[in-house]
């Protein structure tokens, strides 16, 4: 049989729709962490930037943890409901209602109960959240093993993550916050809007794939030898294409860590802009995501994902920090290098620059996502063994383990800038603590993604490898 005959199993587009609807509830997760929580802690509530990262690192350490236990588990379960949707259905309510808490009024509380507060519920979170999105991401590769679908697969759960997160940030903005990034109202509708979108996502997802049960791959039942165990985990996590992708997503997370929350302080002290001005940001934003996430397949058709995700990623490392290089280094010009704040013309450009930025992060990751996914054959190539969890949270397992040590970091960054002071008042300590927050994010934000995609270029897995690895492994549709 010839290798550009074979077609590989697919999945049918209610359930690859069902599955990728689930993304809305991650979406909406990620955006309370990685702009809402840090802000609304430090500046509204008065806690510690520093105290405010702690809390956050010690819950995602915990979580780092969790993942490859949670995965691995879920591998080897046999139930009437499969091996991944037990787990998703007990995630359901405690995922909601931790998401609502942390985000409500917590009364006369001293800082400390504050503190505790936050640690206990990040906590709950991010174990009901590992119940959920490690067997869901597990559930891709099983429900399709084509090599362009998987890309559609990624490109649709990217579409639907960025509907919900920049959706609810989009009505924050506008709707909830007023004039002021610091109105503590709008952080307490947000906990209950943000909490129904994040139950809703949860629900469709997990009832919506529940028909493929019978379908999936069934684990064969094995007496319990942790001798046998660990040597088949090392044996999985060997593969050097999974070790490539561990490194590089690794040095990204230290990225995605220090910049948590980073967004608001930017909006509010360097470029002066109200919060239904940033409004239109998230929509505009989530848009090009979605069309490029959609559009991402189509892209990849014929094409090397793995050359593809390298142009791209360079494109993102040099288009990133540039309006705030610009704007921190315009002093030392006598011509303007970026339009003042309040002018139109900064508005347009700041928005043309956050939906690109975003489009080129967002497309790709998902074909970095759709690369991962090739790996399961090829390991199962190897051992005999389907272990999609744990490929995935080993790799998650240490990115988490780093965005901690990066989330603490961005509490200190908060703390060393200066917005701890609580005399934050004068023009000149506004301006030389924001000045100090962008020239640490820019380094950061330059030279770790820089090296991030440069080892994407030692992964090797191409079209004709997997084509030709489906077949042997009895995945090609008759």
């Amino acid at each position: 049989m010839q290798t550009t005959k074979i077609r590989a199993q697919q999945t049918d587009k209610r359930t690859a729709l069902a599955w990728a609807f689930g993304g809305i509830s991650v979406g909406i997760k990620n955006n309370l962490l990685s702009v809402w929580i840090l802000y609304y802690y430090n500046q509204v509530l008065g806690i510690d930037g520093i105290l405010v990262s702690l809390a956050l690192a010690i819950a995602l350490v915990f979580d780092a943890f969790s993942d490859p236990l949670i995965g691995v588990w879920s591998d080897r379960t046999i139930s009437r409901w499969g091996r991944r949707h037990p787990f998703m259905y007990a995630a359901i309510i405690p995922f909601t209602l931790s998401y609502y808490f942390i985000l409500q009024d917590p009364g006369d509380a001293t800082k400390e109960e504050i503190f505790t507060r936050l640690l206990l519920l990040m906590l709950i979170m991010r174990m009901s959240m590992t119940f959920y999105e490690v067997p869901r991401n597990a559930l891709a590769p099983e429900l399709s093993k084509d090599y362009d679908q998987r890309s559609k697969l990624t490109g649709l759960n990217s579409a639907f993550g960025w509907f919900g997160g920049a959706g609810i940030s989009a009505i924050m903005a506008y709707f909830f916050l007023g004039d002021s990034y610091s109105n503590a109202a709008g952080y307490h509708l947000l906990g209950f809007y943000g909490g129904l979108g994040l139950f809703i996502g949860t629900v469709v997802t997990t009832l919506g794939t529940h028909r493929n049960i019978p379908d999936l791959y069934k684990p064969v039942t094995r007496k319990i030898d942790l001798t046998l165990f660990f040597r088949e985990i090392k044996e999985t996590l060997a593969n050097k294409n999974w070790a490539i992708l561990f490194a590089s997503g690794s040095i990204y997370a230290l990225v995605v860590g220090t910049d948590t929350g980073a967004g608001n302080y930017y909006n509010n002290f360097l470029w002066e802009f109200r919060p239904e001005q940033t409004a239109l940001f998230a929509i505009f934003g989530a848009a090009s995501v979605i069309v490029v996430s959609i559009a991402a397949p189509a892209l990849s058709v014929g094409r090397s994902k793995k050359r593809i995700a390298l142009g791209v990623f360079m494109c993102a490392v040099v288009v990133g920090p540039l309006p705030i290089f610009l704007r921190l280094i315009d002093p030392y010009f006598s011509l303007s290098l970026f339009p003042a704040n309040g002018s139109t013309s900064l508005w347009w450009i700041l928005l043309v620059h956050f939906c690109a930025s975003q489009a080129l992060a967002a497309l790709g990751f998902v074909y970095v996502a759709s690369m991962s996914m090739e790996i399961v054959e090829q390991v199962q190539e190897k051992t005999g063994r389907r272990e999609e969890g744990l490929l995935g949270t080993a790799n998650s397992m240490m990115q988490k383990l780093i965005a901690a040590g990066g989330t603490l970091l961005a509490g200190m960054i908060v703390s060393i800038s200066g917005f701890d002071d609580p005399l934050l008042d004068t023009e000149t300590k506004v301006a030389a603590a924001i000045a100090t927050f962008s020239w640490i994010h820019i380094a950061i934000g330059f030279f770790l993604p820089l090296l991030s995609t440069i080892l994407i270029a030692f992964y090797d897995i191409e079209r004709t490898d997997h084509l030709d690895r489906v077949n042997k492994l009895g995945y090609a549709e008759q």
